[in-house]
């Protein structure tokens, strides 16, 4: 009878400890420091700048000495190019930037940028700082 009160008590004292603490810390959310998060960028990063100097009948070659690699050469559509920018800054939502080029051999033929996006390449950097 003693040995199974020992481990009740025994058994109650974890529990308790192992409990107690998540239930008290549960409702410290709002005075606990929240995590930094980093702005996570990946594709190609176009500038308004150069996308105003694009042409048609530039050769594949010059895009890519001003755009620089594209993201996407698709196997089956070797004659589009897709520039693709993706932007999650930190505690923000999740942009998305496009511009599709389409080529007859080796010239440029049209250029569709109508999911372009330059505001959604900013980052946190790239903003100026509030009081300067």
């Amino acid at each position: 009878m003693r040995k199974n009160l020992i481990n009740s008590w025994l058994l109650a004292t974890l529990y308790f400890a192992a409990v107690l603490p998540g239930l008290l810390l549960g409702g410290c959310e709002s005075w606990l420091p929240e995590a930094h998060k980093i702005d996570i960028q990946q594709g190609n990063r176009v500038n308004a700048e150069d996308l105003d100097r694009l042409q048609t009948g530039m050769t594949r070659e010059q895009v890519k000495f001003l755009l620089g690699t594209p993201l996407l050469q698709d196997a089956f559509h070797q004659n589009r190019w897709d520039y693709l920018y993706y932007l999650q800054p930190g505690k923000e939502e999740a942009r998305q930037s496009r511009v599709s080029l389409f080529f007859d051999g080796n010239i440029l033929v049209k250029i569709d940028r109508e999911q372009y996006k330059p505001d959604a390449q900013k980052t946190t950097e790239d903003k100026p700082a509030e009081g300067k």
